[in-house]
């Protein structure tokens, strides 16, 4: 398989259903579903009475579709028929064979059902709100908030509360119990934590950024300070609505026996232990690496973007930040669940 060029992108796949009815919100999240696959002729793509979770679609070259009968008829990609999947049925119709070198887009169905499906509740959801939704669009757009289910989202929009703050307002202080999710929807935000040198400043954030999740979930408190740089609004979302509606969409399980699956499939994987080391030293999972939780932020540049990571369960609260912050990060990182093996 190979990645998605923009020249096929913008020549072919804006092209076909259902994606060409997708608005730009929805289309980049449809993309995240698709993967080019190439083959040779004489190559079976699917078999009559195989179950997929594929949809595929005729890019380049020229196959057959076989049914029960072994009639056979043949599809080219110039063909009108080919803006559409090919037999897109959850059980196969017909078998699929290569006439010649085929270049074919392999979509994931559910996934784009998912982008689809959000598409219409988020342009449902804007217009209750006379479209004044910008920093809940930023908010869906971040890669750690991008498969919040499509039910979510109706809630979230009512669980919000809206909140008008002077410059100068300090909305969480560094050393806090933690209760609140903040989006940006006007004005900016200076973070700043304090230091033996003073009070150092971390970072400014703008309209559809976001602060305050790392409290929540780490069931910590808050590890640095929230100051209005100019007058501004903010949306502010509960700790237990943050937990429902936020958190548990981004922290998935993994099972010991799914990571090994994954593993014999090809994919990169890591076992992740984010403990301290003297924690680490006394018992760890097999060929688990260590990286304390405080330390991984600085070490996140020396991660393999293509590896799986799971992160074992053992260190509670911690474990479930370390997997926030590798998603946050763009990573794809589980929790590794210890507790199901050992029963």
């Amino acid at each position: 398989m190979t990645a998605i060029a923009q020249e096929l992108i913008d020549q072919k796949i804006t092209k076909l259903t259902p994606f060409k009815e997708l608005n730009a919100l929805a289309f980049q999240e449809a993309i995240k579903s698709c993967q080019v696959i190439n083959l040779p002729a004489r190559k079976k793509l699917f078999k009559r009475g195989e179950p997929s979770e594929y949809s595929y679609y005729l890019i380049n070259g020229k196959l057959n579709l076989i049914d029960k009968d072994f009639n056979s008829e043949s599809y080219e990609a110039t063909d009108p028929r080919c803006l559409n999947p090919l037999d897109d049925h959850r059980v196969h119709l017909f078998s699929a064979v290569t006439v010649d070198d085929c270049e074919l887009l392999q979509v994931h169905r559910d996934q784009l059902s998912l982008a689809m499906t959000r598409e219409s509740a988020t342009m449902a959801v804007e217009e209750s709100v006379d479209n004044d939704s910008d920093w809940m669009s930023s908010l869906l757009q971040s890669d750690v908030f991008a498969n919040v289910p499509p039910t979510n989202i109706q809630r979230l929009f009512t669980s919000f509360q809206g909140q008008d703050y002077g410059a100068g307002s300090v909305i969480i202080s560094e050393g806090q119990i933690g209760d609140q999710f903040f989006v940006i929807h006007s004005g900016s935000v200076k973070i700043s934590s304090r230091t033996e040198a003073g009070e150092q400043e971390l970072a400014t954030l703008y309209p559809g950024q976001f602060f305050g999740e790392e409290a929540l979930i780490g069931e910590t408190t808050r590890n640095a300070t929230a100051t209005m740089a100019t007058p501004g609004k903010l949306m502010l979302l509960a700790k237990d609505d943050f937990k429902q509606l936020l958190e548990q969409p981004v922290m998935n399980s993994i099972s010991e026996q799914d990571l090994a699956t994954i593993a014999a499939d090809g994919t990169p994987t890591c076992v992740l232990d984010v403990r301290l080391g003297a924690e680490f030293r006394h018992s760890h999972h097999p060929d688990s690496i260590n990286i304390p939780l405080n330390r991984l932020r600085d070490r996140l540049s020396q991660l393999d973007s293509d590896t799986l990571y799971a992160i074992p369960d053992s260190a509670g609260h911690r474990s479930e930040l370390g997997v926030y912050l590798l998603v946050k990060a763009g990573f794809q990182a589980f929790l590794l669940n210890e507790a199901s093996e050992a029963q």
